[in-house]
C-alpha cells in the first residue's frame, strides 16, 4: 500500500462531572482544526453511555498529521487530559516520530493496513 495518510483513532472517557467541558473543548478544536486543509477527516463521536467518546482523525501526510498534532500538544493537551479518565488510541504504522512520541503516554496500538481502498 502507499497511503501517505495517517490515520488516528481515540478512544476516551469521560466522567459525567466533566461533560460539558469536554464538549466546549471539542467545539474548540472542531472549530480550529476546519482551518487545517490537510486534515481530511475529524469526527467525534458520543456512545449512549454519555461516557465514551470516539474521535477519528485522518491526516493526508506526514506534514499536515505533524501541524495538527503539534497544535493540538501545545494548546490542548493539558486541558484535554485534564477532563478525560482514561485513553485508548489506534494509530497507522506510518505516524511520524512526532506524532509517536506525543502519543507515547498513551501506548497506543499501531497497525498496517494490509488491504482496502479509499476514495480520498
Amino acid at each position: 500500500m502507499t497511503n501517505e495518510t495517517i490515520h488516528i483513532h481515540l478512544k476516551v472517557g469521560v466522567p459525567t462531572e466533566d461533560a460539558d467541558g469536554f464538549v466546549a473543548l471539542m467545539n474548540e478544536l472542531v472549530e480550529r482544526t476546519q482551518r487545517e486543509p490537510g486534515t481530511l477527516v475529524y469526527e467525534w463521536y458520543s456512545v449512549n453511555d454519555g461516557r465514551t467518546w470516539h474521535i477519528l482523525e485522518r491526516y493526508a501526510d506526514a506534514e499536515n498529521g505533524d501541524l495538527h498534532v503539534k497544535g493540538f500538544a501545545e494548546n490542548y493537551a493539558a486541558r484535554f487530559f485534564e477532563l478525560i479518565d482514561g485513553c485508548e488510541a489506534i494509530v497507522s504504522d506510518n505516524a511520524t516520530p512526532y506524532i509517536r512520541g506525543v502519543l507515547e503516554g498513551i501506548a497506543p496500538l499501531y497497525i498496517s493496513q494490509q488491504g482496502g481502498f479509499n476514495r480520498f
